[in-house]
């Protein structure tokens, strides 16, 4: 009897020491995510203009932007499976390091083409280290919280697209493009001292060894490439638009989407913990989609920040509930092959959205590209909905831990 009262315990009503979120793995991975992320964010508002500077041209800048997603796309799975072997702590070192020295390397990038392999190099770390960062935080949060856990590890990446891509414009200003490598190169080197401590969590027995992309998390990733794919079209042509219409620092724009996500990342896990996932990432997707549209519009400034909250609001609210889907409808022996899958987003749309959409501002204009990545965002409400009424966001429920004991339903998604 002992055995069905526990199997059959609320998830809201776990043991409190199963409901502690805060642990010393937890509060080191997100700093290290923030930290990784900085190195990356550093570059992204002066990539294109360094890459006009070497003698680029506008599809130099898409392929330089966007173009390292193609090693991620291929890599990215087989670090999930990684992860769920236990590989996560060793995958966050090796990843730092490449980053350390392919940023380092940058200041003797004079050309598209040494640059671009460079890029490349890069897209190896960042395969490996988000993948196994997103592994190692889905493995320890605990069930009842995992929306708001998910929601504090966003908020690692969104207070790093706040603070550094604002910061990586003034000190290229001030002191240049090679500063700007150096320091982004040694943020990697102190960020590998940072997640040294974390220690790696328990390996699930039995690990199934059959998909190496779990088919329940596929659908999740595809809404969410509807956002990857605009923020895509933001990272490589907002400097080319703010320069054309006098819009001002890009910076601003990432600083006050990076605030934006931050204040709803957390509340937004929190609310989609207790009445589903669908309820914060359908309206994200709508306020995504006039993020674009007011940049299509924009004027000055003020539209440019205003644009900047409502892309934060959005990319906040519909990561956090998705990523939380994805680990809903997997196994726990396949929360990192999930976190891989739903990545992949990434990869695909900063592919797409700087490679393709630089052929749509060569052809058309700049202003083109941002109308497609709003039509994009309105389809993937489209593409929720559909999919929704077919079951494709239905929970996978636990099963029980002996014949015949019943399983309470598991919040989330659809249940």
């Amino acid at each position: 009897m002992a055995r069905l009262s526990a199997s059959r315990t609320p998830a809201n009503h776990a043991p409190a020491n199963e409901r502690r979120l805060w642990t010393a793995n937890y509060a080191l991975t997100l700093l290290g995510t923030f930290s990784f992320f900085g190195s990356f964010f550093y570059l992204l508002s002066v990539l294109p203009e360094y890459v006009d500077s070497i003698g680029g041209q506008e599809w130099h800048v898409g392929l330089i932007v966007g173009g390292f997603n193609i090693v991620p796309l291929f890599l990215r799975p087989f670090a999930g499976r990684w992860s769920d072997a236990g590989h996560r702590v060793i995958m966050m070192r090796i990843s730092l390091v490449i980053f350390a020295g392919s940023l380092a390397l940058m200041v003797f990038s004079e050309d598209i083409w040494s640059l671009l392999a460079l890029r490349v190099v890069q897209g190896i770390g960042m395969a490996m280290f988000p993948t196994a960062a997103g592994s190692m935080v889905a493995e320890i949060i605990p069930l009842p919280r995992r929306g708001e856990g998910v929601g504090f590890f966003g908020m690692a990446t969104s207070l790093s697209q706040m603070a550094f891509p604002a910061l990586g414009v003034i000190i290229a200003d001030r002191w240049g493009f090679d500063a700007i490598f150096i320091v982004a190169a040694a943020t990697s080197a102190v960020t590998l001292l940072m997640v040294l401590p974390i220690r790696e969590p328990t390996v699930h027995p039995g690990r199934p060894r059959g998909e190496l992309l779990p088919r329940r998390a596929l659908f999740p990733m595809l809404v969410f490439l509807t956002v990857t794919f605009s923020f895509g079209a933001a990272s490589a042509f907002l400097p080319l638009l703010s320069d054309e219409r006098d819009l001002g620092n890009v910076g601003l724009y990432f600083l006050v989407g990076g605030a934006a996500a931050v204040l709803t990342r957390p509340m937004s896990g929190a609310i989609s913990d207790r009445i589903g996932r669908i309820s914060v990432v359908l309206p994200g997707l709508l306020i995504s989609a006039l993020g674009m549209w007011v940049l299509t519009q924009a004027t000055g400034l003020p539209m440019l920040l205003v644009s900047g909250a409502l892309g934060g609001v959005g990319l906040g609210t519909v990561h956090t509930g998705l990523l939380a889907l994805s680990l809903d409808r997997v196994a726990a022996t396949q929360r990192g092959g999930a976190t891989a899958v739903f990545q992949l987003a990434w990869d695909i749309g900063g592919l797409l959205g700087g490679t393709v959409l630089g052929f749509v501002a060569s052809a058309i204009d700049i202003e083109a590209v941002f109308w497609v990545a709003a039509v994009f965002l309105v389809s993937g409400m489209a593409i929720l909905m559909g999919g929704r009424a077919r079951g494709w966001t239905s929970v996978r429920k636990p099963r029980p831990l002996f014949l015949g004991a019943r399983m309470k339903p598991q919040r989330g998604g659809d249940t």
